[in-house]
């Protein structure tokens, strides 16, 4: 038993150390030359060379206890930039889901809804070549799978995992997830818990991405670390998107006669919409639906 709290530990610590300290650090670092070099000589490499010999030589490091005030300092500053991180990451993760009801995210909506209503129009209009209908069907479902009613595809992309989820079984997947979740082998879980965490990760790395454009005001060279970070989060985020909402589609395709079977419909063939439809009114047991368990 302590050897298996004592790896449980382990994998804590290592956990917390890549996700807080090490970006902590690197952005601490930044931090330091933004006080050295200011906009003026941003990329004095002399100046910054010459500051850190000064401190080299300071008696305070000289100190085993100064030393150690220092290590816990920078150790104390990476962990709140990392804590400011992993809040600002769940913010940015509100902000790519939002449903876009006010401006100005109403007007992304109606921007992206457009573009895509154009490119189904051309899919579906009897008089374009087939050539013209492919590349129209390619460019809606890179707008969205289903026509688009989010400000951002990330938005639009978990929502199409709800529609095509309830137009296929008609379940509704906000009250069906739950359960289905007790029910899926342990492999499943690992892989959806993987992809919902690469998600959280390209959220974290955008916001510090926001971090480091801050840091720009002061010193510039922050500002090509800002945008090259930005990129590789909104890139990584809509990877990760994309692999989650597969994934879970794939367990409702695969569990979804399961979960049908645990609430008591034995089905003899596929889940069907109507089944679908009883199941969702059964889970979410609201009693001002009509065929609601606590119907009145």
């Amino acid at each position: 038993m302590t050897g298996f709290l004592g790896e449980i530990g382990q994998k804590l610590a290592d956990r917390w150390a890549a996700l807080l300290v090490v970006p902590g650090l690197l952005y601490l670092a930044a931090v330091t030359a933004t006080a050295v070099l200011g906009q003026a000589h941003a990329v004095s490499y002399p100046d910054l060379s010459r500051k850190i010999e000064d401190w080299a030589t300071s008696p305070a490091l000289k100190s085993g206890g100064g030393t150690a005030l220092i290590i816990a300092a920078a150790l104390a500053g990476s962990v709140v930039a990392g804590l400011a991180a992993a809040a600002g990451g769940r913010f940015i993760e509100i902000g790519w889901t939002l449903p876009g009801e006010r401006a100005p995210a109403k007007w992304l909506v109606g921007w992206r809804r457009h573009r895509s209503q154009q490119a189904k129009a051309i899919a579906d209009n009897p008089n374009s070549s087939p050539a013209e209908a492919g590349q129209a069907m390619a460019r809606a479902d890179r707008i969205c799978l289903v026509e688009a009613d989010r400000p951002t595809w990330i938005g639009d992309r978990l929502r199409a995992c709800r529609v095509r989820v309830e137009r296929a079984y008609g379940l509704d997947l906000d009250a069906a997830w739950p359960r289905l979740w007790l029910i899926v082998p342990d492999s499943v879980r690992t892989e959806l818990g993987a992809a919902r965490d690469a998600f959280g990760a390209a959220a974290r790395l955008t916001a510090w991405a926001i971090l480091y454009l801050i840091l720009g005001a002061w010193w510039w060279p922050a500002v090509p670390i800002a945008l090259i970070t930005g990129a590789t989060g909104i890139i990584r985020a809509r990877q990760a998107t994309d692999n989650l909402a597969d994934l879970v589609e794939a367990a409702v395709d695969l569990h979804g006669r399961g979960l049908a079977a645990q609430i008591g419909e034995n089905l003899a063939g596929p889940l069907t919409p109507a089944i679908g439809q009883l199941l969702s009114r059964q889970m979410r047991k609201s009693s001002w639906e009509p065929g609601s368990p606590l119907d009145r």
